[in-house]
């Protein structure tokens, strides 16, 4: 078994596979170029992991899309992500205005621990629904706590706020938490359970 072996077999030791299924859609941005590092910096890799806690919080979350909006998907951004990876974005961003938006390698992101997960919603049809901005976007336009400011204003509409309350509620319901400055972002739980208490994915 080479390291790479290894590395899969430890994760499926330690996390939960998130797969395609009637609620499920994988889009995984980081095994394209298709995102703000304009980089495959997972090499293709396209399988999808969570903590088994939150796997089992998302998976109620499914259950709720299921029976109350049978005509919409999750669609998945991102989910574990090891720590190497972390630093590439960290390094990536240091310096610039936007260094906020990604946690430092050490401790590390909520994502490096299974304990995150990066989503929207779709039609069925594969339609993206209307969040306002796409995935990634470091705009102010992003930032759910800004949501009031920005319907007030009129750049932000009343249907992109719903999309964006319906997913919220879909995930919050289950408890997850979504992070302040990023509307498609959820972690299961707070920084202080996660760190020295759940296996991090180096």
């Amino acid at each position: 078994m080479n390291d790479f072996e290894k590395q899969i077999a430890w994760i499926e030791k330690n996390f939960t596979e998130i797969k395609t299924s009637e609620e499920v859609v994988l889009d995984l941005k980081y095994s394209t170029t298709d995102n703000f590092m304009k980089a495959d910096v997972y090499g293709g890799f396209q399988r999808c992991f969570l903590a088994p806690v939150a796997a089992q919080m998302f998976a109620k979350a499914c259950a709720e899309l299921k029976e109350k909006h049978p005509g919409l998907q999750f669609h998945i951004w991102d989910a574990l992500r090891p720590r190497s990876i972390q630093g590439q974005f960290y390094n990536h961003l240091a310096g610039t205005p936007f260094q906020n938006y990604v946690a430092a390698p050490y401790p590390g992101s909520l994502h490096n621990f299974g304990m995150a997960i990066d989503l929207t919603l779709q039609t069925c049809d594969g339609e993206l629904l209307d969040m306002g901005t796409g995935f990634d976007d470091f705009k102010d336009l992003a930032q759910p706590k800004l949501e009031q400011h920005f319907l007030k204003t009129g750049e932000l509409t009343v249907r992109q706020l719903e999309n964006r309350l319906l997913l919220r509620s879909l995930l919050e319901n289950q408890g997850f938490k979504v992070l302040e400055h990023e509307w498609w972002h959820f972690n299961a739980m707070a920084k202080e359970q996660v760190y020295g208490h759940h296996p991090v994915l180096e």
